[in-house]
């Protein structure tokens, strides 16, 4: 093989590699409207503003349970307001916003995957 077939062969492949490792990061006009509907539940989500990792990730404040317990029931309903709103390629992640707010430790209490195929 000459230097120009291996170097086409070397472009070729790197174009190929890129194109299934990019993912275009969520529209605002997406995270705007999830943002908006955690927005009108305050006593359940009262922290804003959410976080968002190019639409991969949202982690949200939320209030620890009493019991210690996971809040992994309450990130799944997060995931009905991201389909809702045609959001499907996110993780949630929710943080107690107490510990948050007091020593900005940032504690998991609770998460859920919202990734959907698109069929």
């Amino acid at each position: 093989m000459d230097k120009k077939t291996i170097l086409f062969i070397l472009i070729a492949i790197t174009a190929a590699v890129t194109y299934y490792l990019y993912e275009e990061p969520l529209p605002i006009e997406q995270r705007a409207a999830v943002e908006a509907d955690l927005a009108a539940q305050p006593d359940q989500y009262p922290a804003t503003p959410v976080w968002w990792s190019d639409g991969g990730i949202l982690a949200i404040g939320m209030l620890p349970r009493e019991d210690g317990e996971k809040r992994n029931d309450s990130a799944k309903e997060v995931c009905n307001i991201l389909w809702k709103n045609g959001v499907n390629k996110t993780v949630v992640e929710l943080y107690d916003i107490l510990q948050i707010q007091k020593s900005d430790e940032w504690e998991l209490i609770g998460a859920a995957d919202c990734r959907r195929k698109i069929q």
